[in-house]
Order: C-alpha cells, then structure tokens, then sequence
C-alpha cells in the first residue's frame, strides 16, 4: 500500500529519488546532448543503459570512466570521431 503525504510548505520538493549508490546527479536532458552532437533521439540513452553495459556499471565491475569511455565509443561512429563523443 503506497502512502500518499502532501509536501511541507517549507521544503522546495516532495520527494527525493536516490541512485543506487546514493549519489544524487543532475544531467541535461539527453536530447540536448544529441542535438548538440547530430545524434538521433535516444542514441544516448540506447548507449549508456544497454543491458550489458549498464549492469557493469552500477554493480561496480566498472568505473565511472570506463562506463563513460563505453560509452563514446559506441557513439563515435554516429559522431564521426571519438573525439566528437566525449564521455
């Protein structure tokens, strides 16, 4: 049963969502990012949280770098270089 409590007149939000780590991160929105790089819609998203690269990374079999490094390597084709997808 989901509880549901009104937010305090107070406090800026209602809730909080933390990442499995809980580490809280704000990044633009990813069409930004793709637009800004003449990728597709969802490229960014299709790369970064693919089953098999994702899992690596939020289990800790990765770092950070090597997820991101991941990353723009898969997206340097659709950029043109890797040096136009940094991670």
């Amino acid at each position: 049963m989901t509880q549901h409590c009104p937010p305090h007149p107070s406090l800026p939000y209602a809730a909080v969502l933390c990442d499995v780590d809980g580490v809280l991160r704000h990044w633009p929105a990813d069409t930004e990012i793709e637009h800004a790089h003449g990728l597709p819609v969802g490229a960014l998203a299709a790369a970064a949280f693919a089953p098999a690269r994702i899992h690596p990374a939020i289990t800790g079999q990765i770092t950070d770098e090597q997820w991101r490094s991941a990353v723009a390597a898969d997206l340097a084709n659709s950029c043109g270089s890797k040096e136009r997808a940094p991670p």
